[in-house]
């Protein structure tokens, strides 16, 4: 993942030798000296930390807090930089629509710069409040073009509903230019074409669920987190005032930001989810998002994961007794994703043996066409019999996932098998664990 500080000059087209001279001259002016050259600023940006008075110094340079860099670790804080944050677009049919339009055009295939937007601790909290707060305003209609009747809405959400299925076969890799295409359409639509309210509310729902998948697939793939993207996806839900939906976005939007090293923002992201859609759901919806809260607690280190994963169990239950109108984008949330999310929990939190046990069960339920996230619980079921020292079984278990990963295109799926697969370096004496990793370093993951 690009490092921040990369980000950062490359937003005001400054090389490392031009940041580092700018900081040097703010150095003499604050008297700090600074003796950073370009060779310090590439050290950087490959892992070194710099001195807190240096770090202090890089915030005035980029027009950030000072107080940032006592309330961030570095470089989180550098996420703060003001030119990265969002264009601040009402929270209504026209917002959306101009938060879809910056994140739709050619950027969003080639990954350009604003597709590296960071959300993050007060920013993020300000998003979530007003998505939760505004006054939801029916799509707008445009009177003065042909319009669309219910033949092509329906082929849009057609397309939608293909895509979401898609991604569980396939991964991120095919789903970046899919969703991008199918999106850039979607925003032509509703920019250029008249619609009835009700049909304008499904646009922009297809819309959203459209910038949410392909936010997931550059995470997929990317191992970044796009809030951009993401917070686009959130608007354009909004404008289609369906907060479940909304609620839908955070919870993927979550998973990202906890895989990333930011599960304070993703507990935060699903606080406000629950605040929306509890009460206003169905079960399984509700289900699905303590779950995520549970995931992003167990990234904390926090036990009260547990909690809410009972509280996830009873609510699916209740949804699987007594099926209600569930949205279609929800389908996926079942037993066996519950019992991974216990498994992956135990794990987390160094509870290797009771997580093989729940990956054990998951798997006997798992449906056979999610293939990335049986690669996955592969992955985390060798990695619990490899922290057990049984490393015999973790290879092989480690080998079936390598299986399914190479029919796929996901980063998610074949990054744990790396890094499992470097951890396992001091035992390369054992046959098992050489022809693991050779075969691991031949195939294209």
């Amino acid at each position: 993942m690009t490092h921040l500080l990369t980000r950062a000059r490359a937003v005001r087209d400054w090389n490392p030798p031009e940041f580092a001279r700018r900081l040097c001259e703010l150095g003499k002016k604050h008297g700090v000296p600074v003796g950073t050259g370009k060779d310090g600023v590439y050290r950087w940006e490959a892992g070194r930390r710099p001195d807190k008075p240096t770090q202090r110094l890089i915030a005035v340079l980029l027009g950030i807090s000072e107080e940032a860099v006592d309330q961030y670790p570095w470089p989180r804080w550098l996420a703060l930089d003001p030119l990265q944050q969002p264009t601040r677009y009402s929270w209504d049919a026209s917002g959306a629509i101009q938060a879809l339009t910056e994140v739709s055009g050619r950027e969003i295939i080639t990954m350009d710069r604003r597709d590296f937007t960071f959300l993050t601790g007060t920013t993020l909290t300000a998003s979530l409040w007003a998505w939760l707060t505004a006054d939801p305003a029916a799509a707008g209609q445009i009177t003065q073009a042909r319009r669309l009747g219910e033949k092509a809405v329906a082929r849009v959400e057609n397309r939608v509903r293909q895509l979401r299925h898609d991604d569980d076969l396939d991964g991120g890799g095919q789903l970046l230019t899919e969703t991008a295409s199918s999106l850039q359409l979607v925003v032509q639509l509703l920019k250029d074409r008249s619609y009835t309210n009700a049909h304008g509310a499904r646009l922009h729902a297809a819309a959203a669920d459209l910038a949410r998948m392909h936010a997931w697939a550059i995470f997929d793939v990317h191992n970044h987190c796009p809030d951009g993207i993401f917070n686009a996806a959130l608007r354009s839900a909004h404008a289609s005032a369906d907060n479940s939906l909304g609620s839908h976005i955070l919870a993927f939007w979550s998973i990202a930001a906890y895989n990333t090293g930011r599960a304070d923002d993703a507990e935060n992201m699903i606080n406000t989810a629950l605040s929306a859609a509890r009460g206003r759901t169905t079960p399984r919806v509700e289900a699905m998002l303590l779950s995520r809260r549970a995931r992003a607690r167990a990234h904390l280190g926090n036990p009260a994961a547990f909690t809410d994963l009972d509280k996830s169990a009873e609510l699916l239950a209740a949804a699987d007794q007594a099926p209600g109108e569930d949205p279609e984008w929800v389908y996926w949330y079942d037993r066996s994703e519950l019992l991974g999310a216990f498994a992956s929990t135990h794990l987390d939190l160094d509870q290797p043996t009771r997580a093989e046990e729940k990956f054990i069960e998951a798997a006997a339920l798992f449906p056979t066409d999610r293939v990335r996230t049986q690669s996955l619980f592969l992955t985390r079921r060798a990695d619990a019999q490899w922290r057990q020292g049984e490393l015999e079984r973790a290879c092989a278990t480690a080998g079936l996932a390598l299986d399914l990963t190479e029919e796929i295109s996901s980063h998610r799926a074949a990054g744990p098998l790396h890094d499992l697969a470097t951890r396992m370096r001091a035992h390369e004496s054992i046959p098992a664990v050489h022809d693991f990793r050779e075969r691991l370093a031949t195939t294209r993951t």
